[in-house]
């Protein structure tokens, strides 16, 4: 039977190559095959399907089968696969979700129903653990009862009222085990058998006492025959003997008939000594050392008098001078005046060395309408602020305190438009407490003897303090922190040194007070040192006295 297949299909890609094909088959089992489909596209889809195996096959049989159409066939099952995949994932998926909102879902799902019905009030569990456990009724109440209740075998062991129970058991035991116990320690202590333990002991003390007694006694005999003096080779005799002959060498040595004892050449070198110190003891001969000695004395006194005397004398001319040069200014009406004058000519000076101009304005008013402020001394062209302006208030007047001169110098500060002030204030017109130097802010205080010229560098520090006060406002924002730590610093200094210079100064005039002291206290040993050396005189002449009757 012969079978015709019409490939007469056109291709979904006309662009792709085709061929028309016109076939008569003959194969029985292809027709038979061929057959089972329906003649049209359908067995025309077979028979493609068939053909295009058949050439892969005989390509594949023959070696031909390219990589291409590996690739191809591959790609394609890759993507059939890739799609069966997507697929049963979307149906995994939903099933999963269908699944999961059956048994999860919080109104409808199994799950949360279950879980209510179990923890709500009487539900499953609360019920389940009422019968376990709650009330007399409850199975662990019964079981604890059947355990370690009364009826329970367990009280009734422990109990103490069971003849056969534990505590009765124990007792029983106990009491036989002490009542053997006290048996064994009277028998070890009775000594009715030789075989107890104070039996023994007595035994033993018996035979250590003999034993004792024994080595006592030959220790008493020992010690008899070493201390006996009628046994030569005894220690005690042998001391004895040793005593005797250290008393005999000790009477040779201090006897005075022996000439050769040690008493008696003691004695002859005190003889020696007692001539041999009268030879140097004697005023009498220039060449002792108490003749030299009281004559470089005499020398130095003589000198320290004469140097005494004259600077005692200068001393007082000069406090003279002073004390008269006071008194006279202070009698006058323009002893304040003087002090200023003084003071003035003093900032003249400390100015032109700085390049400075002083200037004195005393009784002129200032901006204030005041007459506070004598003497402005204003900051040179070539200084590090040109144009500034310090004030300087001098006073000679008794009893200024510190808070009078802060007080002044702010007002004269004002009334002179001046940025630091000065004040310079006589020696005894300081009240008691007031600082020699001391700087607060802007202001600087200072007392000054006019009579004393050693006090001029006083004036010249606040001087030079104010400068750099001023050139430390003029400059600031220019300045770093350091430079202005460091001129704090440098003032603090200045400060310490002008206190440490008026202690000494101060230190001074008290030595220079106590010079007359020291004079008249070496008049005093002057005198006490003429004593002495009467004294000594006498001393030297009983010596001599009592030699001679010797």
């Amino acid at each position: 039977m012969e079978a015709v297949a019409h490939a007469i299909a056109k291709p979904a890609n006309e662009n792709a190559p085709a061929v028309r094909l016109a076939l008569y088959i003959t194969d029985p089992e292809v027709v038979h095959e061929l057959k089972e489909y329906d003649e049209g596209q359908e067995r025309d889809a077979f028979a493609k399907h068939a053909l295009r195996i058949g050439v892969l096959a005989s390509r594949h049989a023959s070696g031909a089968l390219d990589a291409q159409s590996i690739q191809r066939e591959g790609e394609r099952m890759l993507g059939a696969v890739r799609e069966a995949l997507s697929a049963h994932t979307s149906q995994t998926a939903s099933s999963i979700a269908r699944l999961l909102g059956a048994y999860l879902d919080p109104a409808t799902g199994s799950l949360p129903q279950r879980l209510e019905q179990l923890t709500k009030r009487d539900g499953e569990i609360e019920l389940l653990l009422a019968r376990h456990l709650d009330g007399d009724g409850s199975t662990i109440a019964q079981t604890l009862a059947r355990q370690v209740g009364q009826e329970s075998a367990l009280f009734k062991l422990l109990s103490p009222t069971q003849a056969d129970g534990l505590v009765t058991t124990l007792s029983r035991a106990i009491d036989d085990a002490l009542r053997m116990q006290r048996e064994e320690v009277l028998r070890e202590f009775s000594r009715d058998r030789p075989e107890s333990a104070l039996s023994r002991l007595i035994a033993d003390v018996s035979t250590a006492n003999g034993a004792l007694r024994a080595e006592l006694a030959g220790d008493i005999a020992a010690v008899t025959g070493a201390l006996s003096l009628e046994n030569e080779q005894a220690p005690l005799a042998r001391f004895v003997a040793r005593v005797e002959r250290a008393q005999r060498s000790i009477l040779d040595q201090f006897s005075l008939d022996c000439e050769g004892s040690a008493i008696c050449r003691l004695a002859a070198t005190l003889d020696d000594t007692r001539t041999t110190m009268k030879q140097s003891l004697t005023l009498d001969n220039p060449a002792s050392p108490l003749s030299l000695l009281r004559k470089e004395l005499m020398d130095a006194v003589a000198v320290f008098s004469d140097s005494n005397s004259r600077f005692q004398s200068d001393m007082r001319t000069t406090l003279e001078t002073f004390r008269v040069r006071r008194e006279e200014a202070a009698r006058s009406s323009l002893h304040g005046h003087s002090f200023e004058y003084a003071a003035g000519e003093l900032l003249q000076l400390e100015a032109q060395h700085g390049g400075d101009v002083c200037e004195r304005l005393s009784g002129t008013p200032g901006r204030e309408g005041r007459k506070t402020g004598d003497y402005v001394l204003t900051l040179g062209p070539e200084s590090a602020a040109p144009g500034a302006k310090i004030v300087v208030e001098c006073k000679a007047e008794r009893g200024y305190t510190e808070a009078q001169a802060f007080d002044e110098l702010s007002l004269a500060r004002k009334n002179r438009e001046a940025q630091v002030g000065v004040f310079v204030v006589a020696r005894e017109s300081a009240k008691e407490g007031f600082a020699t130097f001391r700087r607060v802010g802007p202001d600087v205080l200072v007392i000054w003897d006019a009579d004393d010229p050693g006090t001029d560098v006083y004036v010249k520090a606040a001087v030079s303090i104010a400068r750099a006060l001023v050139v430390e406002q003029h400059r600031t924002s220019d300045r770093s922190e350091a430079d202005v730590r460091e001129v704090e610093q440098s003032i603090r200094a200045i400060e310490r040194l002008v206190t440490t210079v008026d202690t000494i100064a101060h230190d001074a005039r008290n030595i220079v007070k106590k010079g007359t002291k020291i004079g008249k206290a070496a008049e005093g040993v002057k005198e006490r040192l003429v004593d002495e050396m009467e004294r000594l005189k006498g001393v030297v002449a009983g010596m001599q006295g009592q030699q001679g009757l010797a």
